[in-house]
């Protein structure tokens, strides 16, 4: 289930008055949720999209922003509730007095995919100033290969990023995703050339 945002806490991360939210919702520009009770909610999703925005809130200004990022190869490890532990792992090694705030941005993809939106996002966020540190519980989360890369990007625009374990991830986990990441790569280029000679 996706994380839902009280308007307080949403308007503290945003930078934003409730009242501004209240008018937000009123007009379309945020998509909120309502609960049981009618209570107002933001989704996860929406706050990263609003602090992705240029118009959002302004950059840190040596604020401390820390992003939580985190990542499983598949719906259904997601589902059992893989992703949300691992999120949550990572967040209980950080004092949450020394940052300002906290978000969490995740995937449910392969490692070896360069494209996935939470990724995307990150790098965003990281490139306008809105995100000071970054944490993952192993090297394997935020990407399989090319970790320095990624890490000198960060480091280009004052990001650190944060390795909680210092331990080799499952080989078991590691050798999965790759098979999978693998399998997946040539079941699509097989039935991509086979549709494209059917249309011949």
């Amino acid at each position: 289930m996706e994380k839902l945002y009280t308007m307080r806490v949403a308007g503290k991360v945003l930078g934003v008055c409730l009242k501004t939210l209240q008018r937000c919702d009123n007009t379309g520009k945020v998509r909120m949720l309502r609960t049981p009770t009618h209570r107002r909610r933001i989704p996860e999703l929406e706050v990263i999209r609003l602090l992705g925005e240029k118009d959002g809130p302004s950059q840190t200004s040596g604020r401390r922003v820390l992003a939580v990022y985190g990542r499983v190869s598949s719906h259904e490890q997601k589902t059992k509730g893989d992703l949300d532990r691992q999120v949550e792992h990572v967040r209980k090694q950080f004092d949450r007095r020394v940052f300002e705030y906290i978000i969490v941005i995740t995937d449910v993809a392969f490692g070896l995919n360069d494209r996935r939106a939470g990724l995307v996002t990150l790098m965003k966020l990281a490139r306008e100033g809105k995100v000071s540190d970054v944490a993952v519980s192993f090297k394997g989360r935020l990407t399989r290969f090319g970790f320095n890369y990624l890490q000198t990007y960060f480091q280009s625009h004052g990001v650190k990023i944060h390795v909680v374990s210092d331990n080799v991830e499952s080989v078991y986990e590691e050798l999965m995703d790759h098979l999978f990441s693998i399998v997946t790569s040539f079941y699509g280029r097989l039935y991509g050339n086979r549709s494209k000679k059917m249309m011949r």
